[in-house]
């Protein structure tokens, strides 16, 4: 690690944005010893985004003051995410500061709202400190932090494995439009991870493992199946977030899926212009157009 050197900024406003992601591919292993599960899943960020705007003063504060704005409300209690990142940073570096999140991502969506966040406070915060954590280190600490933030992190198109903290980054994503959809449902992550080892205890449904030639066709844009291991165990009790993705489809999608966890769903549309339409026909749910975003960190 670079030897962190003693930095007095001048009272300034530093912003950074947090996009979502979305699951084009989400294969669930069995549960391990740790209480973790294997993933192997396709992920990809998208333009739908929360905003952090961080106040740095010379003086060092007593703790990490969180202030939250936007459409979805989130603690702003040392659970949230923000703080926990910021704290694991600042054990490195000794500094605090006050922190304002827009929260524009839904909350248990399965868009990975927090971990995005996570990650942005760690890209910020060694940005202010003027860098003095490496990338590589940066990522192993996102990985204390939760399964998809080293990929919130980088961002940009990539094959996940082990908890999600292996990655193989796709260097030049397809430009991809998506409709994103969501009602009132809501699906913690906790909660899906029960129902999906419920579900496999109760039925025959072996795991479904996608192919390293599937991945890599769905990555470059080619027509492989979207796969989520979730929608079998989440459907049956929410059967509003399956008739949203038969709706997508209905309306000219040329695939859809529950996305992470759940409980949003998105259909891939050819153009920005047929997502649109599709958008303007759920009235009674928060609806999206959003399209893929390339890797912002290195």
């Amino acid at each position: 690690m670079k030897t962190a050197s003693r930095f007095e900024p001048a009272r300034r406003t530093v912003e950074e944005i947090a996009p979502a992601k979305v699951n084009l591919i989400l294969s669930v292993g069995k549960k391990r010893e740790d209480g973790y599960h294997d993933l192997l899943t396709l992920m990809e960020t998208v333009s739908l985004c929360d905003k952090l705007t961080f106040q740095v003063e010379n003086s060092i504060l007593p703790e990490i003051k969180l202030s939250i704005c936007g459409k979805y409300p989130v603690p702003e209690d040392p659970s949230n995410l923000v703080i926990r990142s910021a704290e694991a940073f600042f054990a490195r570096i000794g500094r605090r500061f006050s922190v304002r999140l827009e929260k524009n991502i839904p909350t248990e969506a399965g868009l990975g709202g927090g971990s995005a966040d996570a990650a942005a406070t760690l890209r910020a915060l060694n940005r202010i400190a003027g860098d003095p954590i490496s990338s590589d280190e940066l990522c192993d600490l996102a990985a204390t932090l939760g399964a998809d933030v080293p990929f919130c992190l980088f961002g940009g198109t990539a094959i996940c494995r082990g908890i999600g903290e292996i990655m193989e980054t796709i260097d030049r994503p397809a430009r991809r439009f998506y409709a994103v959809v969501m009602g009132k449902d809501r699906v913690s992550t906790s909660g899906a991870y029960r129902a999906l080892d419920e579900y496999r205890a109760n039925n025959a449904d072996g795991i479904q493992i996608p192919s390293e030639t599937e991945l890599q066709t769905l990555a470059a844009g080619g027509n492989v199946p979207l796969a989520n291991d979730f929608e079998a165990a989440v459907f049956p009790d929410r059967p509003a977030i399956a008739e949203r993705k038969a709706r997508l489809l209905s309306l000219g999608a040329t695939d859809a899926l529950m996305t992470g966890s759940g409980a949003a769903v998105f259909g891939i549309f050819p153009d920005a212009a047929s997502a649109v339409r599709a958008v303007s026909a759920f009235s009674d749910a928060d609806a999206f157009v959003v399209e893929t975003v390339g890797r912002y960190y290195s």
